[in-house]
């Protein structure tokens, strides 16, 4: 089969000759660990463990500020960096850390520890309407490669076998995109003391996701979108599936069916923590998936997998059973293939980034079970 029609048979149920497994993604210490512990230094990890495979594509559209905001040095010591990030967002954050990603949040996976968040860029409607006005404009050429009308007749050969994905990063969804403007702490008091303010900021988001889709689905296919979200802790959801009807439905129903009516098949939400008690409420919006299903926080992929049959998941290895060795993690893998070939609809991979208490030789015990599990069992 080809990789399209790997993607297709999932989605609709099916089973597939071959279910991928996700690649691994390492923090930054992690790969530190990996490195003294036997790891190539140079060259591609997931190539290294025969896991890169060319089934998919991605969509190369950035739905981020655009321009960001210049990166600003407002302190730094031997402990510590205060910085103004490319996002607007004043932060503290470990000298160690600022020295791996130079205060930008874009490289979030590199950080070791969570920064002190200590100011936001928007508190008033005039603070979003001057951002949203001047950063997110869906016609920026610069949301595109330079040369991408020339790419397109090759984008277009490649995606006949190949499925085409898109995710976004810390834009590109709903909730997350109001807490990366006004902190979580802000976001959530706003919904009670100005709901006015965040449901301008969705709507006017909505538009732009719209517009910037539009542009470019003229042109060549999308199959599957993920909305980053990381909307739910280890116990719950951040907001309550009322609040979530109130705020975020309505933009989610337009931009689902905006996306729906341009060919897009697979609409999912990218969440870490338990976002389960809201999974009704998506689905009632046109979400048809979730990742990374965190297993420590509740997210099990054989319940889900029960419980909505036509929902699709992806991830549900659990990083906590890699980190007790490779037997543990053999049999964490199994578990999960067992699943996915029962049910469909499931790629199994690692709930999240790899932590540095993953031994090295977990990952490689990752990738042999995963790979010999991949084949459609006989």
């Amino acid at each position: 089969m080809t990789g399209r029609e790997r993607f297709e048979a999932i989605i609709a149920g099916e089973l597939p000759d071959i279910i991928r497994p996700s690649g691994l993604a390492p923090w930054a210490e992690t790969r530190e660990r990996w490195i003294r512990e036997g790891m190539p230094p140079e060259g591609d990890l997931n190539e290294y463990l025969g896991l890169n495979h060319d089934d998919g594509m991605g969509l190369p559209l950035d739905l981020n500020m655009m321009p960001n905001f210049e990166v600003r040095v407002l302190s730094l010591d031997e402990r510590f960096a205060t910085v103004v990030d490319e996002y607007g967002v004043t932060r503290r954050m470990l000298r160690s850390d600022f020295d791996r990603t130079k205060g930008e949040m874009g490289w979030s996976g590199a950080m070791s520890s969570m920064s002190e968040w200590i100011d936001f860029p928007v508190k008033t409607l005039r603070d979003w309407k001057t951002i949203y006005e001047e950063r997110f404009r869906p016609d920026d050429p610069r949301r595109l490669p330079p040369d991408w009308k020339e790419k397109i007749p090759e984008f277009r050969a490649k995606s006949e076998t190949r499925y085409v994905g898109k995710g976004n990063f810390p834009f590109g969804g709903v909730f997350s995109a109001v807490r990366q403007l006004m902190g979580l702490e802000g976001t959530c008091l706003a919904m009670a003391d100005n709901p006015h303010l965040v449901k301008t900021i969705i709507n006017d988001l909505a538009d732009f996701y719209i517009a910037a889709f539009a542009r470019v689905l003229s042109d060549v296919r999308l199959d599957a979108y993920c909305f980053f979200e990381d909307m739910a802790s280890t116990q719950a959801p951040l907001i309550g599936p009322e609040m979530f009807d109130e705020f975020c439905a309505p933009a989610y129903r337009r931009i689902c069916g905006e996306l729906r009516a341009m060919g897009v098949k697979l609409l999912w939400i990218d969440s870490d923590g338990n976002p389960a008690p809201l999974i009704p409420n998506w689905r009632r919006c046109g979400i048809n998936g979730t990742s990374p299903c965190q297993v420590a926080a509740g997210m099990d992929p054989e319940r889900l997998l029960t419980e909505y049959p036509d929902f699709i998941l992806a991830g549900g290895i659990d990083k906590v059973a890699l980190a007790r060795g490779p037997d543990a993690t053999r049999e964490e893998v199994r578990r999960r293939f067992a699943s996915a070939w029962k049910h469909s609809r499931y790629w199994p991979g690692l709930d999240h980034l790899a932590p540095p208490d993953i031994p090295w030789a977990s990952a490689l015990a990752y990738a042999e079970t995963a790979l010999a599990c991949s084949r459609r069992p006989v």
